[in-house]
């Protein structure tokens, strides 16, 4: 235990976000235990945690750097409606990309209980500077967790595994994925796929409509879903569309560009795919056990860029204070609880987030809790940015505010990914699970 407070206290003065003092103690609990003669292994595992630290502090540092860059550029980045390939390029260049790639394959990632908060906490940072940047961000690793993430298949793990390392070498080439699975008129439903996936040339051709590609222009490889001919259910497939021209030429077409109320440089645009080659995941089972396998890491780099918003703007509300010369004794009535009401509620989302992390960390997934949390950040971040535009008043709706931005942007949680009608079924069927936390007097 005295190494594990000494890890702590460490940290603790780096101030390095996201390695609290309970992933310190989960790694150290893991590497104390010894083999046979109980020293080689202990020695492998203070390298192996030294290495994992040092990529984890330089990331987060830089992403400090990146962030509060962006936020010195606030107000022009906000206005923007299209996402600037050089700043994906510039999250590449300290390695973000590689964090989501397991170690063994030349990444950075050492499994949910080690790598998961710092990869959340390196999202829920980006945001303060750049929601939209952030949101684009966390697709990447999103979609990286369908080939992470779930154990290995009874059946077919030879090609599973030689798409696997396909994958992640990809990444490590420069690779940028993200997704495009959602269909107009589907409600984000996958199992409602429309699009087709024709055998073509030992692969895949994908036709049909599909929209809410965010990153597009900067992504190298988009997972999505179509129909097999005469299949019951889709597939999930990936399609290469780095340097792809738009306009039909090789069969993709942008059919309309994104211009979201909010997130408006994510580039989200829709897509008109006609006879355009894919790949087929390796998976032998169904598209819902490889999506359900990813214990609940893909919800939560979801969610930590809302959550960092609600960091920027709760810190941007108390300078204001200042900067109006309020005081707490000056405050009106209605101030003071919208205020109180705002500060509660910013609690209950960072109380909710860190329970899933803990979670992760102690059991390695965490798909409940993550789900909950992702939903409950969804709900509170709405709510906490409402209360704070009511305090700032008619301000708050000026182009030169943040407040107004960041209000629309937070909602884009419980409309995206899945939206809310899909994110409810989800949450009603594990509800009979349990709730996470709960006791009993009925167990010891």
């Amino acid at each position: 235990m005295a190494a594990a407070s000494g890890w702590t206290n460490r940290y603790r003065r780096r101030r390095i976000a996201g390695i609290g003092p309970g992933c310190i103690v989960a790694l150290m609990k893991s590497l104390s235990v010894r083999d046979g003669d109980g020293v080689g292994r202990v020695r492998t595992g203070r390298a192996i945690m030294g290495k994992w630290m040092l990529h984890a502090e330089e990331l987060l540092a830089n992403i400090r750097t990146l962030a509060r860059g962006f936020a010195a550029d606030r107000r022009q980045r906000q206005q923007r409606r299209a996402l600037d390939p050089a700043d994906v390029a510039s999250l590449k260049a300290i390695g973000l990309h590689l964090a989501a790639v397991p170690e063994e394959y030349g990444g950075w990632w050492q499994g949910q209980q080690k790598s998961a908060r710092v990869q959340c906490e390196a999202l829920r940072l980006l945001a303060q500077g750049d929601a939209s940047l952030a949101l684009v961000a966390s697709m990447h690793p999103t979609v990286l967790t369908f080939w992470r993430d779930p154990a290995m298949p009874a059946t077919g793990r030879e090609a599973w595994e030689a798409q696997r390392r396909a994958v992640f070498a990809s990444v490590l080439d420069g690779a940028w994925w993200g997704t495009i699975t959602s269909e107009p008129g589907s409600g984000g439903d996958i199992g409602l796929t429309r699009a087709t996936a024709t055998p073509a040339d030992g692969g895949f051709r994908i036709s049909g409509e599909k929209h809410f590609g965010s990153g597009s222009g900067a992504t190298t490889h988009v997972l999505t879903t179509a129909r097999r001919p005469g299949a019951d259910e889709p597939d999930w497939f990936f399609m290469e569309v780095a340097g792809t021209p738009w306009d039909g030429s090789t069969g993709m077409t942008l059919k309309a560009a994104w211009d979201g109320h909010g997130m408006p440089a994510t580039n989200s645009h829709a897509f008109t795919f006609d006879n355009y080659p894919a790949t087929r995941l390796a998976w032998p089972g169904s598209w819902r056990d490889v999506f359900e396998g990813t214990g609940g890491t893909g919800s939560l780099g979801f969610g930590a860029p809302f959550l960092g918003i609600i960091d920027a703007a709760m810190r941007f509300m108390r300078d204001e204070f200042i900067r109006r010369g309020q005081h707490p004794e000056s405050f009106r009535a209605f101030e003071k609880m919208e205020w109180a009401a705002a500060h509660r509620e910013a609690t209950l989302m960072y109380q909710c987030y860190e329970a899933a992390l803990t979670a992760m960390e102690r059991n390695g997934r965490a798909r409940h809790e993550a789900s909950l949390a992702k939903a409950n950040i969804a709900v509170l971040a709405e709510s906490v940015m409402t209360r704070l535009c009511r305090i700032a008043g008619g301000g708050a709706y000026a182009r030169h505010s943040p407040l107004g931005f960041w209000f629309e942007d937070v909602r884009a949680a419980g409309f995206l990914r899945p939206p809310w009608a899909i994110a409810a079924d989800g949450l009603f069927a594990m509800s009979w699970n349990g709730e996470p936390g709960a006791m009993s007097i009925e167990s010891s």
